[in-house]
Protein backbone atom coordinates (compact mmCIF):
# COMPACT_ATOMS: atom_id res chain seq x y z
CA UNK A 1 0.00 0.00 0.00
CA UNK A 2 1.35 3.23 -1.05
CA UNK A 3 2.83 5.54 2.24
CA UNK A 4 3.50 8.65 2.62
CA UNK A 5 7.31 9.79 3.20
CA UNK A 6 6.55 10.19 6.96
CA UNK A 7 5.02 6.80 7.71
CA UNK A 8 8.09 5.19 5.66
CA UNK A 9 10.55 7.67 7.86
CA UNK A 10 8.44 6.12 10.98
CA UNK A 11 8.67 2.44 10.36
CA UNK A 12 12.08 2.21 9.76
CA UNK A 13 12.83 4.34 12.95
CA UNK A 14 11.16 1.43 14.78
CA UNK A 15 14.15 -0.59 13.54
CA UNK A 16 16.61 2.02 13.49
CA UNK A 17 15.77 3.25 17.61
CA UNK A 18 15.64 -1.05 18.47
CA UNK A 19 19.48 -1.25 16.84
CA UNK A 20 17.48 -4.38 14.84
CA UNK A 21 19.42 -5.89 11.53
CA UNK A 22 18.38 -4.90 8.36
CA UNK A 23 18.62 -5.93 4.79
CA UNK A 24 18.42 -3.39 2.40
CA UNK A 25 18.18 -4.74 -1.73
CA UNK A 26 18.93 -1.58 -4.09
CA UNK A 27 18.11 -2.53 -7.85
CA UNK A 28 19.07 0.03 -10.39
CA UNK A 29 19.12 -0.59 -14.24
CA UNK A 30 22.88 -1.34 -13.81
CA UNK A 31 22.20 -3.54 -11.80
CA UNK A 32 21.65 -4.59 -7.75
CA UNK A 33 23.43 -4.51 -4.43
CA UNK A 34 22.27 -6.07 -1.02
CA UNK A 35 23.68 -5.12 2.30
CA UNK A 36 22.75 -6.36 5.63
CA UNK A 37 23.59 -4.24 8.57
CA UNK A 38 21.89 -1.66 11.03
CA UNK A 39 20.86 1.88 10.09
CA UNK A 40 23.61 4.24 11.68
CA UNK A 41 22.11 7.17 10.41
CA UNK A 42 17.98 8.20 9.79
CA UNK A 43 16.78 11.03 8.72
CA UNK A 44 13.59 12.56 6.63
CA UNK A 45 16.65 13.09 4.17
CA UNK A 46 18.64 10.50 4.51
CA UNK A 47 19.55 6.64 5.68
CA UNK A 48 22.64 4.95 5.72
CA UNK A 49 22.93 1.12 6.33
CA UNK A 50 26.47 -0.18 7.88
CA UNK A 51 27.77 -4.08 7.68
CA UNK A 52 30.37 -5.78 7.95
CA UNK A 53 32.93 -3.75 6.03
CA UNK A 54 30.22 -1.86 3.77
CA UNK A 55 27.97 0.71 3.87
CA UNK A 56 25.14 2.01 1.79
CA UNK A 57 23.95 5.69 1.85
CA UNK A 58 20.76 7.08 0.46
CA UNK A 59 18.95 10.32 0.07
CA UNK A 60 15.71 10.35 0.03
CA UNK A 61 13.40 12.89 -2.05
CA UNK A 62 10.37 15.00 -2.11
CA UNK A 63 9.92 13.27 -5.41
CA UNK A 64 10.23 9.55 -4.49
CA UNK A 65 7.41 7.39 -3.48
CA UNK A 66 6.79 5.32 -0.30
CA UNK A 67 4.93 1.91 -0.30
CA UNK A 68 4.55 -0.09 2.80
CA UNK A 69 4.58 -4.16 2.19
CA UNK A 70 3.38 -6.57 4.82
CA UNK A 71 2.72 -10.25 3.94
CA UNK A 72 1.43 -11.46 7.03
CA UNK A 73 -1.48 -13.45 6.48
CA UNK A 74 -5.16 -11.97 7.50
CA UNK A 75 -5.79 -11.44 11.31
CA UNK A 76 -7.69 -13.98 12.92
CA UNK A 77 -9.23 -14.21 16.30
CA UNK A 78 -6.91 -17.60 16.45
CA UNK A 79 -4.00 -15.98 15.12
CA UNK A 80 -4.05 -12.61 17.18
CA UNK A 81 -0.57 -11.38 18.30
CA UNK A 82 1.36 -13.71 15.88
CA UNK A 83 3.21 -12.51 13.13
CA UNK A 84 3.47 -14.25 9.61
CA UNK A 85 6.46 -16.00 7.99
CA UNK A 86 7.50 -12.90 5.81
CA UNK A 87 8.62 -9.71 7.44
CA UNK A 88 7.48 -5.68 6.63
CA UNK A 89 8.91 -4.57 3.57
CA UNK A 90 9.02 -0.20 2.82
CA UNK A 91 9.91 -0.43 -0.31
CA UNK A 92 11.29 3.28 -1.82
CA UNK A 93 11.01 4.11 -5.57
CA UNK A 94 13.31 6.92 -6.62
CA UNK A 95 12.51 9.08 -9.49
CA UNK A 96 15.04 7.51 -10.97
CA UNK A 97 13.62 4.39 -11.47
CA UNK A 98 15.56 2.94 -8.72
CA UNK A 99 14.32 0.89 -6.03
CA UNK A 100 14.96 0.40 -2.64
CA UNK A 101 13.60 -2.46 -0.38
CA UNK A 102 14.18 -2.70 3.53
CA UNK A 103 12.83 -4.85 6.08
CA UNK A 104 14.14 -5.99 9.68
CA UNK A 105 16.70 -8.94 8.73
CA UNK A 106 15.58 -12.97 9.38
CA UNK A 107 18.49 -15.38 8.72
CA UNK A 108 15.66 -18.10 8.29
CA UNK A 109 12.98 -15.47 6.69
CA UNK A 110 12.14 -14.42 3.48
CA UNK A 111 14.82 -14.01 0.76
CA UNK A 112 14.14 -9.85 -0.10
CA UNK A 113 15.37 -10.70 -3.44
CA UNK A 114 12.22 -11.88 -4.99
Amino acid sequence: MNICKADAIAQLSKWYNAGSRVQAMYRSVTGNTLIVGKMTELSPSIVRITGDGCEMLLYFRETSEYEYNDTRDPCTEGHKGQTGKYPIFIAVRFSTGDHLEVSEFSPNGADISR
